[in-house]
């Protein structure tokens, strides 16, 4: 065997599997996010001093909740390797904050997909907002959670 082949036959399989390592550390590896338990919390002071009053909290189906897509697509693939025991998925659920305006006939329903103990996804619906007030409540939402793509849905 000529060593051309021979270093073929080497590196293959050590190419493989780092690309297998890679492509596992980067679907099973996420940023820091916020504990679902502070979730309720952090939209309370992502409101604060705007005339926003926390209306109710409830838990629902997180089929209800637009993520981005590469998200969606790391769930989908870290539920497979949750199956074939490459590592743990957790339990998900989701929350629903409802806050209406004091003043007027604004809305928000922020809608967070918790993975165990953490937030992982957010989803703000929001109706009779006009845009500089909106623009505001964005980026107040993004100081408050800067380690999300948050989805923006017009009701």
């Amino acid at each position: 065997m000529n060593k051309t082949k021979r270093n073929k036959l080497i590196i293959f399989p050590i190419l493989l599997i780092l690309g297998f390592f890679l492509f596992y550390k980067f679907m099973t590896y996420d940023r820091n996010y916020t504990w679902s338990k502070e979730y309720s919390f952090e939209v309370e002071n992502a409101v604060k001093n705007l005339d926003f009053e926390f209306q109710k909290s409830e838990k629902i189906n997180t089929e209800n909740i637009k993520l981005p897509n590469e998200k969606w697509i790391k769930l989908k693939i870290q539920k497979v390797l949750s199956k074939v025991d490459l590592m743990n998925y957790g339990t998900e659920f989701g929350e629903k904050i409802t806050l209406n305006s004091i003043k007027s006939e604004q809305s928000l329903i922020c809608k967070g997909w918790c993975l165990s103990d953490h937030l992982i996804g957010i989803e703000i619906e929001h109706k009779n907002i006009d845009s500089k007030t909106l623009e505001k409540i964005k980026q107040r939402f993004e100081s408050h959670f800067p380690n999300y793509k948050l989805i923006w849905t017009e009701l």
